[in-house]
Order: structure tokens, then C-alpha cells, then sequence
């Protein structure tokens, strides 16, 4: 019996290691896909319609549209669309200090980021869609390379590359920035070869013609995205096209996050898994293995340690595993208690995984959505 939940366990964590390390490595057996570029120099872009959800988010919307009218600007055939999804902190007010250069929709009550996405594409006519956060930074050139990639026919998504650039506040905005980090390395290799398997929210662009509104109960990023995979095209990330954000720097701030996102994101799977699962096999190898399997690795993880438990019980005793079980509780506590940076990073590793977990079984078991929700405050500053 010791074997069979030694193999179990051991099993268990292969699976658990195989979105972050397993998949990536095999990455690089499929075969490099070269793309067509349209040129950066500003003749024959296609139309494009940048479309933002805001809610409350007055500290830093001016400086946002300010920055995103430069890179519209900079583009050339763009236009502007901001949804403002019922904020009460003045929010509107400013926007509306950029009426003459945005389609400015104003909602007095929260009807939702999705509802709000969904209604300013009917309300733009361009060949090219963009989707951004109101809590996005960048530099004024960064649309043309999101852009450039179309002229590939194969190509249905582009994604920027985010970076969380304020690592340096706190260890859980250490710890999310460098997850993030290993995320986006992964993506990378991901976008050579099979493509990217859905997109993040920061900023991205897609095909109009491939746009399927989502209900207004999913997150719009992640639906519309897998819709255009299973439309048979290919999502890639862009390097050049850098955007930067702010990650919570509080380890209770960042379980909340991931327990909204995980939540969303099974609801996305279970609505398009229909289609998913017909999706070409090394589209779908990246589904299973970056998508299905990440959300489930506290479960993973938690089982590898009930089966090793046994085994640590028969070869050492079940005295001394559980004075080591404690003193690792205590020390762990007291460490974070203390602000010892090692201590807080792993209390946040172990918080954001609780949130993953909690995200999942309010989908599954609890059939929450998340259509409005209350963002960070520490994201915001």
C-alpha cells in the first residue's frame, strides 16, 4: 500500500508541475510558425476600434486616456470607445473632459465589464477590434505592432505582453509579479507554436468578423478569445507591445483576485467546452495543459500531500510529522506575523493557490459569475 501512495503522490505533482514545466519543455517539439507583417510606417492600416471598460477609477483614468489617445494618435485610424459602468467616484466627470475625442457611454447603475465590451462593439464599425483595461500603462507606439500581424491570414489575436512593475512594494506583489513573469515566458514559447490559448484582459486585438459577444454573466477577455481558437485561428502574444500594470500588494487582496478569476474562468470552459473539445490536437494539447490543468493544481497539490502522508507516517513516525507539521504552521505564521519577506512570499503563494480553489468550487458547486465585481485597491495607486 506505501507504494501505491507513494506512485499516487508522485503522480499527482507530475500533474501538478505540468502547466509550468512539463508543457513548456515540450513546447519546443512542435514546429516554429513564421508570420506575415504589415509594415509599421502608417500606410494602409486597418481600422481599428479601441473599446474600455471603466468603474471606479478616477486616480488614474485622465492619465490613461491621456496615454491612450497618444498611441491612437500615433496609430492613425483609430477611434475610442469607453464604457462607464456605473462608477461614484467621479470617474464620469473626467471622461467627460474627453468628449470631443472619445464615444463616451455612461451607465448609472453596474451593469458589468462584458455588458459594457459588448455594447461598444455595436456601436463601432472598424475592421480590427481592440480590448483594454482601464488600469493599463504604455508607451505611444504600442498599436502597430499588435496590428502588424494581421496581415497573416492565419492570424485571429494578438496580445501585448504584460509586465507587473511594482515588484518592489510588498512580497505579494513580488510573488504575483514573478508568477506573471513565468506566465508570460510560457506564452512566449506557446505563441511560436501552437498558439496562444486565450488572452488576458491588459490589451489585445482581434478580427472583427471573429468577435462573438459573450454573455454579459462571462468574462468578455478569455470568451472572446477561446472563440476565435476554436474558429480554427491563431492567437500569438507580441513582444514588442509592452504594457504595464500594478499587481496587489496585499496577500489577502491577491486571494480575492484569484478566486474571482478562477471562478470566471471555469465558467468560460464549461460554457465553450462544446466547441473546445473539437478544437485540432496540438490546440488542444495547450488547452488541457495551460487552461484545464492550471485551475485544478491546488486540488493536485492537495492530494500529493494526503497520499505522501501515509508514506512520511510509515518511514518516520507519526510523532515527528507531526511536531514537524506544526512547528512549520507556527514558524510560518510567525514569520509572516514578523514581515520576514520568505515568510510573507510563501503565505502568498499558499493564499493565491486558497483562491484558485475557491474560484473553482464556487463555479462548479456554487454557480457564482462575478458580472460585477470590485477591483483592488492597491492596483489602482
Amino acid at each position: 500500500m506505501i507504494w501505491i501512495y507513494a506512485t499516487a503522490a508522485g503522480l499527482l505533482l507530475l500533474l501538478a508541475a505540468h502547466p509550468f514545466i512539463i508543457y513548456p519543455a515540450t513546447l519546443r517539439l512542435f514546429r516554429r510558425r513564421p508570420l506575415s507583417q504589415l509594415s509599421h510606417d502608417g500606410t494602409e492600416r486597418p481600422s481599428l476600434a479601441i473599446c474600455m471598460s471603466a468603474y471606479n477609477e478616477a486616480r488614474s483614468i485622465r492619465r490613461r486616456l491621456e496615454r491612450l489617445i497618444e498611441a491612437a494618435d500615433a496609430y492613425g485610424n483609430a477611434t475610442i470607445h469607453v464604457y462607464a459602468d456605473g462608477p461614484q467616484d467621479g470617474t464620469i466627470e473626467i471622461l467627460r473632459e474627453f468628449a470631443d475625442r472619445i464615444d463616451l457611454v455612461v451607465s448609472h447603475e453596474r451593469n458589468g465589464k462584458t455588458y459594457g465590451m459588448n455594447l461598444l462593439v455595436e456601436r463601432s464599425t472598424s475592421e480590427l477590434l481592440m480590448f483594454t483595461d482601464a488600469n493599463v500603462m504604455h508607451g505611444r507606439d504600442v498599436i502597430a505592432p499588435l496590428v502588424a500581424p494581421f496581415a497573416d491570414a492565419s492570424i485571429g489575436c494578438t496580445s501585448a505582453r504584460l509586465d507587473y512593475d511594482n515588484a518592489d512594494d510588498s512580497p505579494a506583489a513580488a510573488t504575483g509579479a514573478a508568477y506573471w513573469r513565468a506566465e508570460e515566458a510560457i506564452k512566449a514559447i506557446e505563441s511560436e507554436t501552437v498558439g496562444l490559448i486565450g488572452v488576458d484582459g491588459a490589451m489585445f486585438v482581434l478580427r472583427r468578423g471573429l468577435h462573438r459577444p459573450p454573455p454579459p454573466h462571462l468574462i468578455d477577455d478569455l470568451y472572446v478569445s477561446l472563440v476565435v481558437l476554436a474558429q480554427g485561428k491563431r492567437l500569438i502574444t507580441v513582444t514588442d507591445a509592452l504594457v504595464h500594470e500594478r499587481s496587489a500588494t496585499e496577500a489577502e487582496e491577491e486571494r480575492v483576485r484569484k478566486r474571482r478569476i478562477a471562478c470566471q474562468a471555469i465558467n468560460v470552459h464549461r460554457a465553450l467546452w462544446p466547441q473546445l473539445r473539437r478544437l485540432p490536437w496540438p490546440a488542444f494539447y495547450g488547452y488541457a495543459s495551460h487552461r484545464m490543468l492550471k485551475w485544478v493544481t491546488p486540488f493536485l497539490l492537495a492530494g500529493a500531500g494526503l497520499c505522501a502522508l501515509p508514506v512520511a507516517v510509515a518511514l518516520f513516525g507519526a510523532g515527528p510529522i507531526l511536531v514537524l507539521a506544526i512547528g512549520g504552521a507556527v514558524a510560518l505564521a510567525v514569520g509572516n506575523r514578523l514581515r520576514i519577506g520568505i515568510a510573507q512570499k510563501i503565505v502568498a503563494a499558499l493564499l493565491s493557490l486558497l483562491g484558485v480553489a475557491q474560484g473553482v468550487v464556487d463555479s462548479v458547486w456554487g454557480g457564482k459569475t462575478y458580472a460585477v465585481w470590485q477591483p483592488a485597491e492597491s492596483v489602482r495607486d
